[in-house]
């Protein structure tokens, strides 16, 4: 899904990740039969509190290649009511504050309980980025809500501040607070909003320069973009350059294969893992030999899909540029991923730009070994929690893959992170073993003309990498594009 900001009260989400409340350890939250009902509220966050948070999370970025070129403003309105939305007997005032000292205790705290791993790293949005229509709000006498006070953030300047100085991803938060009251009692567990904005970092050469993906688009180092799939429909994925698979596939993986299970929406290629029952059209409880899983399982208790690069759409060097979300649930296996156009696996080759299982980000490069069905492997893996420590909200966030692919080395890319280096130089067939062709060639590094790899993108469910399956279901998977580069 792209950032596409079009209308602030829609697209502004409520996060449920952190105990505001609790920031005041000195106070007593607990009920103790004598329930005051004149106490003041700022009416948003009391429809927000559930309990132990009131917060409103927006993300925002540079339009990428492809996207909208228009940064809306964000504006939020904020008015004041008493308890259960009474009508108030005198008139009040209240101070409209931004509570500094409150958002600093929670990020002290940040580090030692999980309750505050949302302020990790957060940072107070500075003066001159925000404005209110006026710094005090009035409750009359007779009314049951205040006028309501206007709260503007100028995100295009946000988004100048960080691409420009900042050179990273931030996250800000606006603590909005009501003090002072002129006449009633404040409540202390309603009295404060709390705004997070999260900044995106992009790197400069995938900002737009334009309306939509123009074909000639480069990069640094004279890459030009050569084919893509930005998934900005609805429906099936474009049928020209892209095949589902059906049906039970490889690993022993527990999900049935089905094209109803992906399609374009909001912006994005969404794979949507089920748990449901299908029949297996191909059951025989008797038969035997390696791929016998596939007919002695009677049915499947879970669904999926799984999209393959058309062959004409086989590449090999250059970048390759991939934004995607991924569920990093137990028993999920997302996965993008390539397999050579030519020879049986591995001869072909096999890169893994993410897979993610068990707890674990994997990165790999696989080609053919010493037997039949056997691959030599160049494989790095990252716990997620390498991850998510430094961001909370690391999976509820889209994240870059990027492949750096010449003749000599492969190398690929987090968010600008490197993940995995292969020397091509080491990545040499050991035999074909039986399988007739391909033994002894260099799936990686090769002049075989219309050889190349075969992108794939899936989610997987179980199988030898992914069981035990605690996932909660529907589990989703999303894609917002597919990019590949090459020099001219």
């Amino acid at each position: 899904m792209k950032t596409k900001i079009k209308n602030w009260a829609v697209l502004c989400m409520i996060a449920c990740s952190v105990i505001f409340a609790a920031c005041d350890d000195d106070k007593d939250f607990s009920y103790k039969g004598n329930l005051d009902l004149n106490l003041l509220s700022i009416k948003q966050a009391r429809d927000l509190w559930d309990g132990t948070k009131c917060n409103v999370t927006t993300s925002i970025k540079q339009p990428l290649v492809g996207e909208e070129q228009k940064v809306d403003e964000f504006n939020y309105r904020l008015s004041l009511t008493l308890y259960q939305n009474r009508q108030a007997t005198k008139d009040a005032t209240v101070d409209l504050a931004i509570a500094s000292d409150s958002l600093n205790k929670a990020i002290a705290m940040a580090g030692m309980s999980s309750a505050y791993a949302i302020y990790k790293d957060v940072e107070l949005l500075p003066e001159g980025y925000y404005n209110f229509s006026a710094n005090k709000v009035a409750l009359n006498a007779g009314e049951k809500q205040s006028e309501e006070v206007e709260l503007n953030v100028d995100c295009s300047q946000l988004i100048k501040w960080v691409q420009n100085e900042r050179g990273k991803s931030v996250t800000f938060v606006l603590p909005v607070q009501i003090q002072n009251s002129t006449s009633y009692g404040i409540n202390d567990k309603t009295n404060t909003i709390m705004f997070f904005f999260d900044v995106t970092y992009v790197s400069p050469e995938y900002i737009a320069d334009g309306e939509g993906v123009p074909d000639d688009h480069e990069l640094e180092g004279g890459y030009r973009l050569v084919w893509h799939d930005e998934f900005n429909g609805t429906g099936a994925p474009n049928t020209d350059m892209w095949r589902f698979e059906e049906g039970f596939q490889r690993n022993e993986e527990d999900q049935w294969y089905k094209k109803d299970n992906a399609e374009m929406k909001e912006n994005a290629l969404v794979f949507t893992a089920k748990q449901e029952r299908v029949k297996n059209p191909n059951y025989n409880p008797n038969a035997t030999g390696g791929n016998s899983w596939k007919q002695t399982r009677e049915y499947a208790e879970y669904t999926s899909a799984c999209v393959v690069a058309q062959n004409k759409y086989a590449f090999k060097y250059g970048k390759l540029v991939v934004r995607a979300k991924i569920p990093i649930e137990q028993g999920g296996w997302p996965a993008i991923w390539s397999t050579g156009n030519w020879y049986e696996w591995p001869l072909g080759g096999e890169i893994d730009f993410l897979e993610f299982y068990k707890n674990k980000i994997h990165a790999n490069l696989c080609w053919g070994g010493n037997k039949r069905w056997d691959g030599s492997w160049n494989s790095a893996n990252y716990p997620i929690t390498d991850f998510t420590s430094k961001d909370a909200k690391w999976a509820e966030k889209y994240h870059v893959w990027m492949m750096d692919w010449d003749e000599k080395y492969i190398r690929i890319y987090l968010d600008d992170v490197l993940l995995n280096e292969t020397d091509l130089s080491t990545t040499y067939n050991k035999g074909d073993h039986g399988a007739g062709e391909g033994g002894y060639i260099n799936p990686y590094s090769n002049d075989l003309e219309g050889f190349g790899q075969l992108m794939m993108l899936n989610l997987a469910i179980g199988g030898v990498n992914g069981r035990p399956i605690e996932a909660t279901f529907p589990l989703e998977y999303r894609v917002d594009y597919v990019r590949v580069y090459q020099k001219k």
